[in-house]
């Protein structure tokens, strides 16, 4: 092999080296993505998105339903921050949904069955149908 031979090796390899690294890191980065939403609603017509990437704590009030002045009524306080959601507080019984681990992947969701509240991450709001 002549000197030239090795040189055009060393290019070659150098280039192909550098275009793996630029497509492994993401290649194009004026086309990333969007951050992640998180869409909270409740049976009782309480809907919110916020971005994932938000630092926003809210609550949920859901009215009662049942018999007497307070029955059925409740509050969940949902929180957004460092990339994730959680429950953090809630006024029901069993605590599932202030026990589940905090969320960050589309798809995901927590769900607080006695208050019909759904805190949902996604790629877009339009991925999650409305509850009604």
């Amino acid at each position: 092999m002549k000197i030239g031979d090795r040189v055009l090796i060393v290019v070659v390899s150098v280039v192909l080296a550098g275009a793996a690294l630029w497509f492994a890191l993401g290649g194009n980065t004026a086309a990333s993505p969007s951050p992640l939403v998180v869409v909270t609603q409740s049976k009782s017509g309480f809907y919110q998105v916020n971005q994932i990437t938000d630092d926003i704590e809210f609550t949920v009030e859901t009215p009662g339903t049942g018999e007497g002045a307070d029955a059925d009524h409740g509050e969940n306080v949902v929180r957004i921050h460092d990339g994730h959601v959680e429950v953090v507080e809630a006024d029901c019984e069993n605590q599932l949904c202030v026990q589940h681990a905090p969320i960050s992947k589309a798809g995901e969701q927590i769900v607080c069955l006695p208050h019909g509240v759904v805190v949902q991450v996604a790629e877009r709001a339009d991925d999650i149908a409305r509850l009604s």
